[in-house]
């Protein structure tokens, strides 16, 4: 037996003994991976326990263990320009490119146009005749979304528009962001799926849920990953402030508990143990939620 950080990047134990007959499929906290029975490390009900891949039930923490994300410091305002103007047309009157806001209540506008003031003054939202338009001063010709921090400040710009925060006293648990699709803008959920596997490739987990209704299908992203909402809350500062994120004061618990548990529980075999432990200690780690 030997305890590892498998291929998935969980931490299992294998077992030479465990007959390898099926592979299992599971989403754990919008990750999805496959793998052939095994050892699993879980987090269940603040407990640390092994069970069997197969036994993997709802609400068990599988461990993820990764490198930390690269320092990521001040939006990139191009692919945050980007994510404003996802909804387009062309405006055959004045021969010109519109950028409208759909599902935005008028109430709201004057809120998010001092969220605009206080993050980057370039923008600013109407009402005309054609709905909620953006008045657009900065000129943006890149679409692409490549890198990590491009990705980030797009996803920041359409939680602007279409997101909200979950916390309370100042403490920040999660993000959730409805975007609605209309039939004839269905291609943007292909654009929008490969910019959540890039995040994904940096091993930043998010929840996708796509509701069918009426008119189209509501776009849902949410996430408590905890790495992201650090990066949001910080850039978010200008507006308003959190004082912690709830996710990083229960992995922080979770870890030590875990570090405890890897130490001196009897199962845990030796084979691999030290190299373990000291991947953990200098690691990331993410509790995932089947």
């Amino acid at each position: 037996m030997k305890i590892e950080i498998d291929k998935n990047n969980l931490l299992t134990i294998f077992n030479e003994k465990i007959p390898q007959t099926k592979e299992y499929t599971y989403n754990v906290g919008g990750y999805l991976f496959s793998d052939f029975d095994k050892g699993m490390i879980v987090l269940h009900k603040k407990d640390i326990k092994i069970v069997n891949l197969k036994n993997l039930w709802d609400g068990m923490n599988v461990v993820y263990v990764k490198n930390p994300i690269p320092t990521i410091s001040k939006f990139e305002k191009n692919k945050f320009a980007s994510a404003l103007t996802m909804f387009h047309s062309f405006d055959e009157v004045i021969g010109k490119m519109y950028y409208f806001i759909p599902g935005l209540w008028e109430k709201d506008v004057q809120v998010k146009n001092e969220i605009f003031k206080k993050l980057w003054t370039a923008y600013e939202i109407v009402k005309d005749q054609k709905g909620m338009i953006l008045n657009k001063s900065i000129e943006d010709k890149e679409r692409g979304v490549i890198t990590l921090e491009e990705s980030l400040s797009y996803f920041f710009g359409l939680f602007i528009l279409y997101g909200r925060f979950d916390a309370k006293w100042w403490i920040l648990s999660s993000i959730k962001i409805q975007i609605p699709i209309f039939w004839w803008f269905m291609k943007l959920q292909e654009d929008l799926d490969n910019m959540i596997k890039i995040l994904q490739q940096e091993w930043i987990f998010i929840k996708i849920d796509k509701l069918t209704n009426n008119n189209g299908i509501t776009y849902q992203i949410s996430t408590n990953d905890y790495e992201l909402l650090e990066v949001f809350a910080k850039w978010y500062e200008p507006v308003e402030k959190f004082e912690k994120i709830s996710k990083v004061i229960f992995t922080q618990e979770m870890k030590s508990k875990l570090l405890e548990f890897l130490e001196n529980n009897s199962e845990i075999p030796e084979e691999g143990k030290t190299e373990v432990i000291n991947k953990i200690k200098n690691g990331t780690i993410k509790f995932l939620t089947k």
